[in-house]
């Protein structure tokens, strides 16, 4: 140690230089310990108890389940409350002018006035259809068979049974239609609980339909079938006890001239009684003339001709007009011209296409 420098000794106690030097002593005679590699995040999970390792992967998904559960139950509780105050008012008790009698003692069908701005304020139950029953009555044949020049009335007769509808479309035909038309020929089926899943959406399209300006002949037929089909396809359906038969532009030969076609043609047990003329424009009238060109001399209104007269309609676009062929070939107006463009003359439409299936039903059977 040099002069210039001079160092202190450090004063260590015994006791801490001995622990010391042990731990130095029992280091170097430990076998020194393998450094062990870190453990992926995969062989960690891998070593967790399994319900561990899905809980932490999937928590997300299980706290999705169980909200959507959650949700799904309150829905089901709210779902079976609604249903349970819907059956609650369909199971009300009727009122005094439910409960009124008809003079045969039956209980007439609850109805109300449905207008623009009112609305149902019942509930109805719906009963099975009784499609097969009302048509059955609806398209029966006349009992008494009206002359040529009773026909104009006739074809306006309204109808032994009334259509049900839906109360909306009823309502729309409030605002165009008398109001005593309206009840004796068509029906709200929402208060009969009776609806015919085959007449009424054909009838309903039928008075729905639109119609198009401009177009061929071709184009404009599917507005006059919507009432045609609504009808006399709905008879071929229904009234099973005749072979009703609908074509178009088809030979016939039993009141047909040869090589002619009419464009509508509706035979019953292969006897032609209700047939059509249609163009795409012109005068009605003049249209309606080919109705008896194209007929066999002598097929009706002769005694020996097997029908006393054959009826027919003709158009002129969105215009109708109906026609009596007797006495061989005269022709007689049966109506007036239908605009098919206004809802009440549709309503008429109708009207008169199941009075005319009634009456050709008639003509086949006087024929017998």
């Amino acid at each position: 140690m040099s002069d210039n420098k001079k160092t202190k000794a450090r004063f260590i106690p015994a006791s801490i230089n001995s622990r010391r030097m042990s731990s130095r002593i029992a280091a170097k005679v430990q076998p020194k310990q393998e450094k062990k590699p870190k453990e992926t995040k995969t062989e960690v999970e891998n070593k967790l108890p399994e319900n561990k390792k899905t809980t932490k992967k999937s928590s997300g998904v299980v706290l999705q389940s169980g909200l959507v559960q959650n949700v799904m139950q309150q829905l089901d509780a709210i779902s079976s409350k609604l249903s349970q105050l819907a059956l609650d008012k369909i199971g009300h008790s009727p009122s005094s002018d439910d409960q009124s009698q008809n003079k045969d003692g039956t209980t007439p069908s609850p109805r109300h006035s449905v207008d623009s701005e009112s609305t149902l304020t019942s509930v109805y139950p719906i009963v099975e259809s009784k499609e097969q029953e009302i048509c059955k009555k609806m398209f029966a044949p006349v009992s008494v068979l009206p002359k040529p020049d009773e026909l104009k009335e006739r074809l306006l007769d309204n109808l032994e049974e009334p259509i049900p509808i839906h109360y909306a479309i009823y309502a729309k035909l409030e605002k165009c239609v008398s109001k005593d038309i309206l009840q004796k020929n068509f029906s709200i089926f929402e208060q009969t609980g009776n609806i015919c899943p085959t007449l009424t959406p054909r009838v309903e399209t039928a008075l729905l339909v639109s119609i198009v300006g401009k177009g061929t002949e071709m184009m404009q037929q599917h507005v006059l079938d919507a009432f045609l089909m609504a009808i006399f396809c709905t008879a071929q359906t229904e009234c099973t006890d005749s072979d009703m038969i609908i074509d178009r532009n088809a030979a016939e030969p039993s009141a047909t001239q040869q090589g002619s076609r009419p464009d509508f043609l509706f035979t019953i047990n292969g006897q032609l009684v209700f047939k059509g003329e249609e163009k795409r424009r012109g005068n009605v009238r003049k249209i309606a003339l080919e109705l008896s060109d194209k007929m066999i001399p002598g097929c009706v209104g002769k005694p020996d001709s097997p029908l006393k007269y054959l009826l027919g309609y003709a158009t002129a676009g969105s215009r109708v007009i109906f026609e009596c062929i007797h006495d061989d070939a005269k022709m007689q107006e049966c109506s007036n011209i239908i605009n098919l463009e206004k809802l009440s003359d549709r309503v008429t439409m109708i009207i008169t296409l199941v009075n005319i299936l009634r009456i050709s039903r008639a003509l086949v059977q006087t024929n017998k």
